[in-house]
């Protein structure tokens, strides 16, 4: 079904009648950030992780195939570093990449957004998210442009999700891909993209991990600058447990 929306720009809703139809053999991986914003002596500062993971989707199944972990310490508030460490990793990578990012948004702050995304967003307007809620589920609506934008729903007990993608794919087989993503037997990830699930929760794993130790640091007198610059310093590497 085709629709023109209030901007007057056409878009499309299509429902998944079987997935049986669209069998996916590729790589792909979700990229996610999370940070921790800390004071010491010398101002505020900010410790960023960017979780990378990495899967296998054949038949229909996804197969977990390792993860990389990103980290850093800046001055000031770390937001926007984020962003950029987040766009570099999926930059870097040869393959299908899922982000929790509002990629229009990002477009205008300079991001290059890399070839094959698939933006979905948790967080966004809750009239809008009630005003395009549809039953028989699930289904897709995806308007026409670069990139293309909409609204997903996967499960009838599911949340609406926003949905932005560069990705040359009909609105069919981008539903069937979502599905075949949104199976995973964990009920906070049920309806939603389990790939992006998991990078979310590795992401604010060791964001937790570190935030204690660093607010410790940060309030005694072994936060001298030179001994705390060893820290931010030793903060800067990569955890890879890809196979």
């Amino acid at each position: 079904m085709s629709v023109i929306n209030e901007s007057g720009v056409s878009s499309t809703t299509v429902r998944l009648k079987t997935e049986n139809n669209y069998v996916f053999d590729l790589e792909l991986a979700a990229v996610d950030g999370s940070l921790h914003e800390f004071f010491t002596d010398f101002g505020q500062m900010t410790y960023i992780v960017v979780s990378s993971v990495f899967f296998s989707l054949c038949e229909g199944k996804l197969e977990y195939r390792g993860s990389r972990i990103k980290e850093a310490i800046v001055e000031g508030k770390g937001e926007e570093v984020m962003r950029r460490m987040e766009y570099e990793e999926a930059s870097s990578l040869n393959m299908l990449v899922l982000m929790d990012r509002k990629i229009t948004m990002d477009l205008t702050l300079g991001m290059k957004i890399p070839p094959s995304t698939i933006a979905i967003v948790k967080d966004f307007d809750q009239m809008e998210r009630k005003k395009v809620d549809q039953p028989d589920a699930p289904w897709l609506m995806l308007t026409e442009g670069s990139p293309r934008t909409g609204y997903v729903k996967l499960s009838n007990q599911g949340w609406v999700f926003r949905l932005e993608t560069n990705l040359n794919m009909s609105p069919e087989q981008l539903l069937a891909l979502l599905y075949s993503m949104s199976r995973e037997p964990i009920p906070e990830a049920l309806g939603y993209n389990y790939p992006l699930f998991l990078a979310d929760k590795m992401a604010k794993y060791y964001r937790d991990k570190s935030k204690k130790a660093l607010d410790f640091l940060s309030t005694k007198e072994l936060s001298r600058y030179r001994t705390f610059r060893s820290l931010v310093e030793g903060r800067r590497r990569i955890w890879n447990t890809s196979p």
